[in-house]
């Protein structure tokens, strides 16, 4: 999430001053530019691994900032939600051991998370999003206490002006809403860095947009959310989304969201990006800026650029535009934000050697492209993979190919011939990681549909989702790319403490409900034909008022002529005995048993999210004998 030292604008001279920053800050950019200021005898790749913290039942552990305060490594930071982390790894030059040197630097700074983790009972899981996580997991403390984030989330949601709303549609459906922008914690990804010569940076920028769809295809890892079964990497729409400051009134001409692929090829500048994106998007933040760029440069000083590296991070393009300084040299690289993390630590390797190959492999006859290509298909390849992953169908120079087999058959080899060019030792490895998991059609979002189906209709949805990150964590353990995990063997299943479980593993959420104005008659109906005993009452605003039980409706012939026609509202319990989603099962089973009631309702608040019935119980504890 960038620099922490920020604060809210808090008045127009504020914002005043540091816009006058920015400015003189894209000013002096674009004299860098002319002089050709920047680092030339050496590129570097470099890399962030954003990660999701677990407890021993796989759901979310808020034990990220209790590790930080416990490592001394710099490296580590924080992420907006208190169950993630991020690492930064150190720079690495471009050389034939650059991607090795990568490797071992990332297995062990993972293997230093997960033992600080361990201290705290907790794990640390490579997904790009987490399948425990619920919607009451992103109340108000799972934002990490920090101001950056605070300062943020309060920005933007005066900018809208209303809840943030994330819809989304796939096989399933998911519609919810939060005061903040906690919805983005859901999001782990691994983010890839290349420095780039600034005379090159107009065409290798627009190659990483035009390679964008495929590399995403290959690498879908995010196709859960709550349960639901979304897009193949749902991270694409979840993060836009969450982070969107737009209302239905800036539809009407076209505003652009914070979090976007872009409209249109670069065309002559590095800073026609910069400047494209102050334009767009108004300055959230500030910070204390002492240096005047302008001024440093004419002083034959390098400027840090400070107020416009600040604006860069709270804008959220899927290739981003970076400058940055080493050893006091400045430098431009793309930030390629659109990859998960995940599904294991070889296959981010993988999906590292198969980008940066192709960066550098770019192949003479695609020179150019830009200027005859339509910008419009590679940002339609894009959504199409972050849709259907490896099954979409790309626009690739206009012929119609299958994703599968335009990486196969063209972009591998390509990527292999950049790798070689560097003389990148592994390569061959890294791409075969690549290759396998196309032809075995098993990537991460694959194998996670094709695992959670299998439990869902076995186990009910909640402990699908606790077996399925389990299994994920174990495999993750092995260090075997995803295309090697093997199929799930039933008795591998994780046979939990029953009376310990919380509701929300065991309870319906597929649940009919009505709204107390409906008639007796049509209650009646709906449990006879859909053979339940229980149906909760909504009011208007969708909170829970009441509970029609099979009893209740045996009574209802008693109330006279025309019983049909009268109110469930006026006939139904009142008295309602409700638990949270955190309750145990052994509680829940105890307050069914003192008050002689064959269900407890699971709510939030006033909001209904669930049932456990007497039967649920037997059930469950059937199956696990």
């Amino acid at each position: 999430m960038g620099e922490l030292k920020v604060r809210y604008l808090h008045s127009f001279e504020e914002k005043a001053r540091f816009t006058a920053h920015l400015l003189k800050d894209v000013a002096a950019l674009d004299e860098m530019v002319r002089q050709n200021c920047f680092e030339r005898d050496i590129r570097r790749i470099g890399a962030e691994q954003e990660l999701a913290l677990i407890n021993t039942d796989c759901d979310p552990a808020f034990v990220g900032t209790d590790i930080l305060a416990q490592t001394i490594d710099p490296r580590f930071t924080t992420e907006i939600g208190r169950f993630n982390l991020e690492i930064n790894l150190d720079p690495v030059v471009l050389q034939a051991d650059g991607l090795s040197q990568m490797e071992v630097q990332l297995h062990q700074l993972l293997h230093n998370a997960q033992k600080a983790a361990s201290a705290l009972d907790s794990r640390v899981l490579l997904c790009g999003i987490l399948p425990t996580l619920t919607y009451r997991h992103l109340q108000q403390d799972a934002m990490t206490p920090n101001a950056r984030y605070q300062a943020l989330s309060r920005m933007f949601r005066n900018m809208r002006g209303q809840d943030f709303l994330v819809y989304l549609t796939g096989v399933d459906d998911m519609i919810a809403s939060l005061d903040s922008l906690v919805f983005e914690s859901c999001n782990t990804s691994f983010q890839l860095h290349l420095q780039i010569p600034a005379e090159e940076f107009v065409e290798q920028y627009n190659w990483a947009q035009m390679i964008s769809g495929p590399v995403l295809a290959a690498c879908a890892n995010s196709p859960l959310l709550f349960g639901r079964e979304l897009w193949m990497e749902t991270r694409i729409a979840l993060f836009q989304q969450s982070v969107d400051t737009r209302t239905s009134a800036n539809q009407l001409r076209n505003k652009q969201p914070r979090v976007f692929f872009g409209n249109h090829w670069l065309q002559h500048s590095v800073t026609e990006l910069f400047k494209d994106n102050i334009a767009r998007f108004p300055v959230l933040l500030t910070r204390d800026i002492q240096q005047d760029s302008l001024q440093t440069l004419q002083d034959g000083q390098i400027p840090n650029l400070a107020a416009l590296r600040l604006h860069n991070g709270t804008v959220y393009n899927w290739n981003r535009p970076c400058f940055g300084m080493t050893d006091g040299k400045p430098h431009l690289r793309v930030e390629c934000r659109y990859i998960p993390s995940g599904p294991s630590a070889l296959d981010e390797m993988a999906n590292f050697a198969f980008w940066l190959g192709l960066m550098l492999g770019q192949p003479t006859r695609y020179r150019g492209f830009y200027r005859y290509i339509s910008f419009r298909s590679a940002k339609d390849n894009f959504m199409r993979a972050a849709r259907i992953g490896s099954y979409a169908l790309m626009d690739w120079f206009g012929k119609v190919r299958l994703a599968t087999d335009l990486i196969v058959s063209e972009l591998l080899p390509i990527a292999r011939e950049g790798l070689r060019a560097v003389g990148i030792k592994n390569a061959d490895q890294y791409l075969n990681i690549v290759k396998e998991r196309m032809t075995r059609q098993q990537t991460g979002a694959q194998w996670q549909i094709r695992h959670y189906r299998k439990l869902r209709d076995a186990f009910g949805s909640a402990i699908a989702l606790t077996e399925l990150t389990k299994l994920m964590f174990e495999n993750q353990q092995e260090q075997r790319p995803v295309h090697e995990w093997p199929e799930l063997k039933w008795r591998q299943t994780y046979l939990f403490d029953c009376r310990n479980c919380p509701v929300s593993k065991v309870m319906i959420t597929d649940i009919y409900a009505v709204h107390e104005d409906e008639p007796l008659g049509l209650i009646k109906s709906i449990m006879e034909w859909k053979k339940i005993r229980h149906l909760p009452v909504e009011n208007m605003q969708g909170e829970l008022t009441g509970l029609v039980t099979a009893t209740n409706v045996r009574t209802f012939e008693q109330l006279g002529p025309n019983w049909e026609l009268l109110p469930v509202k006026d006939h139904m319990v009142r008295q309602l005995i409700t638990v949270q989603e955190d309750t145990s099962l052994q509680e829940a089973a105890h307050l069914m048993d003192k008050h002689q009631i064959g269900c407890v309702l699971v709510v939030q608040g006033s909001k209904l999210t669930g049932l456990l019935t007497r039967t649920d119980l037997k059930a469950l504890q059937h199956m696990l004998k």
